[in-house]
């Protein structure tokens, strides 16, 4: 029979929407025809249009195929809910995932990150103690330099001006009062 044109004894039934947009079927309702979130609505049409034999075959038909697709209405209601728990638990379980990673990536570059303080302290701390010990090197060189040179001089200056050991040249005469001298002291052993 021609697509378009109703059997004998039946109404014409709309079912699903292709690229052709809708098509008549002979059949009832698929149980997977409904629209999503409705109760199926069973047989287009009216009670009306089809014959009175018609009439009582389509009520038990009617009420039977109600019934699957009343069934199979809700279980794909069911199905749909699961699917919905398990999307949303699967995506709280990534997230949570995701966030456990990125709390422990965040713990090894703290950890990382105070390892290499670390050791940039230490190296710090090594190297100011280096320099320090050149420091005072260099100092205690320059202070041997200046005591070297001190004593150079200063034994220079004894040598050329008969001066004492620590430089002072003392010369103390006592005059008495007649005019004679009594003695006369020099440390430089003169």
């Amino acid at each position: 029979m021609p697509a378009g044109v109703p059997a004998p004894g039946r109404p014409p039934i709309l079912w699903g929407t292709g690229s052709t947009g809708l098509q008549v079927s002979q059949t009832p309702l698929p149980h997977h025809s409904s629209p999503r979130g409705q109760p199926p609505t069973g047989y287009l049409g009216s009670a009306a249009a089809a014959p009175a034999s018609a009439t009582l075959a389509r009520r038990d038909w009617d009420s039977h195929g109600a019934a699957v697709a009343i069934q199979a209405w809700w279980r794909g209601q069911l199905v749909r809910r699961a699917l919905e728990v398990a999307t949303r638990s699967a995506c709280c379980i990534q997230a949570w995932w995701h966030r456990a990673v990125a709390r422990l990536r965040e713990e090894q570059r703290l950890q990382a990150l105070a390892a290499y303080v670390r050791w940039e302290r230490a190296s710090v701390l090594l190297q100011a103690h280096a320099r320090m010990w050149q420091a005072r090197d260099r100092y205690r060189r320059c202070q041997e330099a200046a005591r070297t040179i001190q004593a150079h001089w200063r034994q220079r200056g004894m040598r050329q001006h008969g001066g004492t050991k620590d430089g002072v040249d003392l010369s103390i005469e006592i005059i008495l009062g007649s005019g004679a001298v009594l003695a006369a002291i020099t440390p430089g052993g003169e």
